[in-house]
This record gives structure tokens, sequence and C-alpha cells, in this order.
């Protein structure tokens, strides 16, 4: 079966696209396409995230008071999203009526999790984007809003990448390369362990969110350089580390509800940028740019791999680190993450006992596209995967992942023509009290 994954992550620099087949425990990539996402429904999404982040994430409020702005950005990007499905055809030379489905993230505006909303306060989670639409526009069937399944049984939304990857590691553990981490670099960083246990050497998977990745350095790129990323560390090359901005950094740019340092939070646990914080100390004038930029990208590769420091005590510790997702282009924040690993760079005094756990100088780590894992479309893929899980009946979230109450097959489905009216997830706030 030949599914088609889309993904738009939170940097909004771009769609991509890629067409894969699955055949049982196979996965092979036909065909990969991207399409720039451009700058005015890119800022236009900005504001709507920066709306609902202000209003607790209420969708059905802020669409009642701006219809016309909610339509005009929600219709543009589906066209957009649909467009570049027909290239991503037209390049594969493969016919909508070969597609089995598209597997159809959406655009995610908020996220609330249980991890950040606490016992007393609804989760909710906003993913934007018409499935219906989409089908109709293709002429394909779309399984869409991935995360409110999960939410509904008390998961977390996320990460959604967990199953995917131990669904590729089929080839992998014939080349001993047990046990490995996945990491993904995005506005978020996310982790997928995929080991063993110590005592019984029963398989393992885990997955959460390790925090702010590539946000602060897209954010002081943008705002003070006029330019989307620091593209292959430019800016950050002309800077030094600044430890007490580092520090800064680590104890208060991502805090939940409840005061908590997320960054330091054990797993199951999803974040979202809407709470990220820009801290004084980041834009300070005090500091110079380049100063500022390039201890933000020490920070994205600190915060991962402090991460590491919370994979249970009774799971076998990575050997193997494979890296995807744009922001392990930049080599400043890729070699950070080498040397921290490697015991090369060293930690915050504060947390020199935590890094003896993590440090292993003899860790292989390198991009996925090493192992003939595509990097680049490795996020897109994913939801191929959960559509062709979808038709398959095959959960795509577990406890031991999401902290669901039990594993959780996710999506809705549509087709051409059909009747769903969804314009966003599910799972949206309010969900709770329907």
């Amino acid at each position: 079966m030949k599914f088609i994954g889309i993904m738009t992550g939170n940097s909004l620099d771009a769609i991509d696209c890629v067409l894969t087949e699955f055949d049982n425990d196979k996965i092979h990539d036909i065909c990969g396409h991207s399409a720039e996402i451009p700058p005015l429904i890119a800022n236009n999404f900005r504001t709507l995230k920066q709306k609902l982040s202000q209003n607790g994430g209420d969708i059905c409020s802020f669409y009642n008071t701006e219809t016309e702005f909610f339509t005009n950005l929600h219709n543009t990007y589906i066209e957009l999203v649909a467009q570049t499905v027909k290239e991503l055809l037209k390049k594969a030379n493969i016919q909508s009526s070969d597609i089995k489905a598209i597997g159809f993230h959406g655009q995610t505006c908020f996220h609330f999790p249980p991890s950040i909303a606490g016992t007393n306060q609804e989760p909710s989670t906003v993913q934007i984007g018409s499935g219906q639409m989409l089908a109709n526009l293709t002429n394909i069937p779309v399984v869409f809003d991935f995360r409110s399944a999960d939410i509904m049984n008390g998961g977390e939304g996320a990460p959604l990448a967990p199953v995917h990857n131990f669904h590729l590691t089929t080839s992998l553990k014939s080349q001993k390369n047990f046990p490995l981490a996945f990491c993904n670099g995005g506005n978020t960083g996310n982790i997928t362990l995929i080991s063993e246990d110590i005592n019984t050497q029963e398989p393992q998977i885990m997955g959460w969110d390790t925090g702010p990745f590539n946000h602060f350095i897209d954010y002081l790129a943008r705002t003070e350089q006029n330019t989307p990323c620091d593209k292959d560390g430019h800016l950050g090359k002309q800077g030094n580390i600044n430890l007490n901005l580092l520090d800064a950094l680590f104890q208060k740019s991502a805090i939940t509800s409840q005061g908590a340092n997320f960054i330091k939070r054990s797993p199951p646990k999803s974040s979202d940028p809407a709470w990220y914080k820009i801290i004084p100390e980041l834009i300070s004038s005090d500091i110079p740019f380049y100063d500022r930029i390039r201890t933000a990208e020490r920070f994205s590769a600190y915060a991962f791999a402090y991460n590491l420091s919370l994979i249970p005590f009774n799971l076998r510790i990575p050997q193997n680190f494979l890296l995807f997702g744009g922001g392990w282009n930049n080599p400043i924040v890729k070699n950070d993450f080498i040397g921290l690993v490697r015991g090369q760079i060293p930690p915050l005094a504060k947390h020199i006992n935590i890094f003896k756990k993590i440090i292993n100088p003899k860790a292989i780590i390198e991009s996925s596209d090493q192992y003939n894992l595509s990097g680049k479309y490795m996020e897109a893929r994913i939801f191929a995967d959960m559509a062709y899980c979808y038709f398959t009946k095959q959960p795509f979230s577990t406890p031991s992942i999401t902290g669901c109450k039990s594993p959780t097959i996710g999506g809705v489905l549509t087709t051409p023509q059909g009747n769903n009216k969804q314009l966003w997830s599910l799972a949206a706030k309010g969900w709770s009290k329907k």
C-alpha cells in the first residue's frame, strides 16, 4: 500500500511530503517533495498561535470573532498543501488513484498536554487543517487529527515519532546498532529511545519532547537579523558562549503552568512553543547579539543532552544516536551535542554529576541518512505510517510513550466528497465537556 505523509512544522519554513510504500514490516520511500511556505502564511500562523496562547487555546472563540482571518489563512494553507501533493505525484509519475490515503498532520497552533496542564486543568491540543478539503482537492482519502485520540485517552498527544522510529529499526537490528536513540531537532526537540530492560532483556520503546531546540535560535535570527534561521551556523560562529545566559535559559525558558522546569521533568512529557519564554537576558543589549545566538545554540544541544539523564536506570543507555530534523543542519548545534555526549565539552558546574551518566566517549552520533533513513522526510513519513496503521488497526501511541491509558489508534478518516466538517482537532479546548 502506498501512502503520502505531510508535515508542516512549528518552524513554518516548508511543507514536506513523502510518498512511501508499506509492505508488512518493510517501509520504502518512493519520492519526496518540499514546498516553501510563503512568509505571509507563516506570519499569519504566528499571529494565530499568539492569539491562542493568550486565550488559553480557545480556537472556537477565536474563530467566532476572527472568522474571515481564520478562513482565509486555513483555505490558503490547505490549497498550498494540495498543490504540493500534486507536485509530488507528478514528480513520482504516480496517479492519485494509486494512493491508499494521505496522512496529514496539519499545523499545530496550541498544545496543552497533561504534563503541562496538571491535574486541575483540561489538557487540549489544536492542529489546524481540514482533512475533507484536502481530500476534495487531491481526490485522495485523508487521515488527519492524529493527536486527539491520545489526548482523550489520557495521553500527551505527543511525541508521535517513537512507534514510527521503531518500525524503521527492522534493518538496524541485524547491524547490531542497539540500543539506539532517534534524535529530532525541530522547533522543539524530541527523542525516541529503543532499548531493552537490563534485567529481563525485554525490548522497550520510550519517547518524549526534550524542550526548545530551534525556537530561540530562529527567534533571534528572525527578529534581529531578518533571516528565518542561522543557516550553517554563520551567525553563531561569530559569538562566544555566555555561561550566565546559558544557565538562565536552562532555568527559566521552559516552565510549566505549575512552575516546574520542563527540561528536568521526567517523561512522559510533551511541550509547545506557546509557553517557551523569551527571557529578558536573551534579548538584552548588554550581551552582544552574536554571543546571545551562540549561547542559544549551545542551549539547544545542552537541553537535549541533559534529557538523556532521564532515561530510566533499568534501560540500557544508547550507543548510537541517529539525528534527523533541520536543526541538526546547524553544525554548531550538532558539534555541541556531540561534544557534550562524548565528554569533550564541560557541562555547567551544577550538572557535573548528572552528566556523568550521559557521557560516552565512544558514542556514535550521525545523521539518520547514514543508515539509509532519510532525515529530511522523517517527520512527514511518520504520518504516512500513522495512516497505514489506521487502516491496519495498529496502535500508534502507548502508555510508555505518551502516558495514555491504553494503546491508542490515532486519526480521523475522510474521503473525497465526504461530509467531515472539522477545521481543527477534536481535542481542542472544551472537548471534555461535549
